[in-house]
């Protein structure tokens, strides 16, 4: 398409018919340079050098070349105007598809593609599931088991005879009323 645009810009600066005037030199000249930096631009290959053809902050040859065809003289034929308008239009349009298809290409290679997961070889040996957390066997309860608190005889002196202290007369025989004791 650029060889197109370059083989018009050409022919339309020659100017070959008696309506009007042919391109000026200049603009021709300018206009070829213009060419030169699309295809500069094209075969840097981002979609950011893409865009700088159309638009954005960059020099963008886009505004350039309409700025070139608005400041032709007049008196430049109108046709010769008119097919150059048309061929650079139709450039535009080419490069405006390139710069999408260069934008989609660009991002599918920034996603990652989804991946499968690896199969790993698993071991097939089976696993022991026995608990070996100790049992506890101690009671759960401190108290003691022994029975309940009991008053014991005082220790004496081993003269009461085994009976019960106080309750005799303290000589060691016990001053129990017994059997028989009362006749």
């Amino acid at each position: 398409m650029l060889l197109a645009v370059a083989l018009s810009l050409a022919a339309a600066g020659c100017g070959g018919d008696e309506e009007g005037k042919p391109i000026p030199v200049a603009t021709a000249t300018a206009l070829n340079n213009e060419l030169n930096g699309v295809q500069a631009r094209l075969d840097q290959g981002s979609s950011g050098a893409c865009r700088d053809i159309l638009e954005g902050p960059r020099d963008p040859n886009m505004a350039r070349v309409q700025e070139l065809i608005d400041a032709m003289p007049d008196d430049v034929d109108s046709d010769v105007r008119s097919a150059l308008e048309d061929s650079f239009d139709q450039l535009w349009d080419l490069v405006q598809q390139d710069c999408d298809d260069k934008a989609q290409e660009e991002k599918s290679q920034q996603e990652p593609e989804p991946q499968e997961p690896a199969q790993t070889d698993t071991d097939t040996t089976p696993t022991d599931t026995t608990d070996t957390t100790p049992t506890d066997t101690t009671p759960t309860d401190t108290t003691p088991t022994a029975p309940q608190d009991q008053q014991l005889p005082p220790d004496g002196d081993g003269n009461n005879g085994g009976g019960v202290p106080g309750s005799g007369n303290g000589n060691g025989n016990g001053g129990g009323v017994g059997a028989g004791a009362g006749e």
